[in-house]
């Protein structure tokens, strides 16, 4: 279907592939069949257990998806050789290219809950569009459904709206994130006037609104300029922060907004320190040559420099096995596979009814991030800040939330990634 994709990781390790169903070849013998039939059956063996993740791999959002495909990806890697019911088989990741359209996202969510039987989906799309239909989807049909990239209210919102008890956002929202951001940004306030520097695709105009009202709120003199082919590209960007005599940015927007900033500002040896959410935090912090790095700040809910031996785990075997350091949507989705795992565990089946009534009945999960309470979002933010290194760019933790205690659950030890994991093909 157009350019979405279907890839099956789990009972071969690091390989994604699709290939339908074999069928039996043509003149076998009747009793083979039959053999075959009793053993499987016999054996009390499960047709199969499937995890469904669904969202933008292709176009301006795909960030989010590609981040939703390798953290749900590494921790079916990671459990792929364990046993989880009666029978011995591994769970396998599917997962689509919605491309952000809304029909295809309708299409394909039903593909995995009616052809593909999936026992969840993990959604990473953060459109407030796809969330509202993903929840009443989740209504319609059934399943429990995670959402990973987008913000609490888009899914409290939705949730109220379909009736679905069977919604659960792991994000932190933006209604704490962002006041966060304008709070670093107004130190700089201080000596001048700030700058907000917002990108024209979804979801930044609705974060546009959140980040003008904390700017309100907070009393700041701000400049606001909007990126788009009719409004200001980079470069003029630039230039009218430095002819305003702008001391400092916020930019709402992905990371090639970022980099393209950063790189017009340092071509007028213009260097004004940024704050930007998480997500448009480069994976290999590969800004732009003689930008002065001393105050660059990244807001989110994930850092991969919190000294939580969860976070250090999983950071570490994400790396390894995916080939960069992974961001926040990665890590709620890792989270949410998690999640769906041990539903099925306690439902012993892979059914989506009996898993989402398992997850329904779950209290307190440990994240790799912290513990967090299922249907009410993590409320942690943390603050990183550039440092130039002789190899780059790494960034360090300016502020934190206290490290919870490690708390005990039924597979922890299973879907921890503190083994090696054969890597998997990076998209």
């Amino acid at each position: 279907m157009g350019n979405s994709r279907t890839k099956r990781a789990g009972c071969t390790v690091g390989r994604g592939f699709y290939a339908p169903p074999r069928q039996p070849v043509e003149g076998l013998p009747y009793f083979i069949c039959a053999l075959i039939a009793f053993c499987l059956l016999g054996c009390g063996r499960h047709e199969g257990a499937y995890l469904g993740v669904l969202g933008p791999e292709t176009g301006d959002r795909s960030y989010y998806g590609l981040e939703g495909v390798h953290g749900a990806e590494l921790l079916v890697n990671a459990f792929v050789k364990s046993r989880f019911t009666d029978s011995d088989v591994p769970l396998e990741l599917i997962h689509y290219d919605t491309g952000g359209d809304l029909g295809r996202f309708e299409s394909l969510f039903r593909r995995l809950v009616e052809t593909d039987g999936v026992a969840a989906v993990i959604v990473s799309d953060p459109d407030p569009d796809a969330v509202r239909l993903a929840a009443r989807l989740s209504d319609e049909l059934g399943i429990a459904v995670f959402f990973v990239g987008c913000t609490s209210s888009d899914v409290q919102d939705a949730s109220s709206d379909a009736g679905s008890t069977f919604v659960y956002n792991l994000c932190v929202g933006n209604r704490l994130l962002i006041p966060e951001a304008v709070t670093v940004a107004v130190d700089w306030a201080r000596m001048d006037k700030v700058a907000l520097v917002s990108g024209e695709d979804n979801p930044y105009p609705l974060y546009h609104d959140a980040f003008t009202r904390a700017l309100d709120a907070s009393g700041v003199d701000y400049l606001d300029l909007g990126l788009s082919l009719s409004g200001y590209d980079y470069a003029s960007a630039a230039y009218r922060m430095l002819a305003e005599g702008v001391s400092g940015f916020i930019l709402n927007g992905s990371t090639e907004d970022l980099l393209g900033l950063l790189k017009s500002c340092a071509e007028l040896t213009y260097n004004p320190p940024f704050v930007a959410l998480a997500t448009a935090k480069p994976r290999r912090l590969e800004l732009p040559e003689y930008y002065v790095l001393d105050q660059g700040y990244f807001v989110g809910g994930f850092s991969s420099e919190s000294p939580n031996a969860k976070t250090t785990a999983f950071v570490e075997t994400f790396r390894n096995n995916i080939g960069h350091v992974p961001g926040p949507i990665a890590a709620a989705s890792y989270d949410a596979a998690r999640i769906v795992l041990r539903a099925i565990i306690e439902a012993d089946s892979a059914e989506a009814g009996p898993v989402a009534q398992a997850v329904a009945g779950f209290g307190t999960h440990s994240g790799v991030a912290g513990d967090y309470e299922l249907g009410t979002p993590p409320e942690w933010v943390f603050v990183e800040r550039t440092v130039p290194a002789a190899t780059g760019v790494n960034v360090e933790l300016a502020t934190a939330p206290p490290i919870p205690p490690v708390a005990e659950e039924v597979v922890s030890e299973a879907v921890l990634p503190d083994q090696a994991v054969q890597p998997v093909e990076a998209e």
